[in-house]
C-alpha cells in the first residue's frame, strides 16, 4: 500500500460520510491535525492507527484497505455498511429474521 493512496482512500471516505477531519479525529480518538497529515501524506499511519480509523468509520480494516476505484462497488459498500450498522442494533431473533429473508432473495436469483 503506497501512502499516497491511503490518504486519498481517507479523505474520500471522510468526505462521502460529510465528516471534517475534527468530527473523524474524535470518532477515532486521534487528533485532527494527524487526520490531516495523513490525508496530505506527510505522515504514514501506523497499524494501530489504522485500526482506530477503520473504528472510526465503524468499518472493518480490510474494507478501509479496499482500494477497488469503481463507483458501484463504493455504493455496495457504503450499503453494506449501512445494513451492519443497523444490524448490530438488532438482537439474535431479529438478525436471524432478517438473514432469513436474505436468504429468500438469494433463492430467487
Amino acid at each position: 500500500m503506497k501512502n499516497y493512496e491511503f490518504g486519498d482512500r481517507l479523505k474520500k471516505l471522510r468526505l462521502q460520510r460529510g465528516l471534517s477531519q475534527e468530527e473523524l479525529g474524535f470518532r477515532c480518538n486521534m487528533q485532527a491535525s494527524h487526520i490531516g497529515q495523513i490525508e496530505r501524506k506527510q505522515k504514514n499511519p501506523t497499524f494501530d492507527t489504522l485500526i482506530k480509523i477503520a473504528n472510526g468509520f465503524d468499518m472493518p480494516l480490510i474494507e478501509l484497505l479496499d482500494f477497488e476505484p469503481n463507483e458501484i462497488d463504493d455504493e455496495k459498500q457504503e450499503n453494506i455498511r449501512q445494513i451492519n450498522v443497523y444490524l448490530k442494533k438488532l438482537n439474535l431473533k431479529q438478525q436471524r429474521h432478517i438473514l432469513a429473508i436474505v436468504k429468500t432473495f438469494l433463492d430467487y436469483e
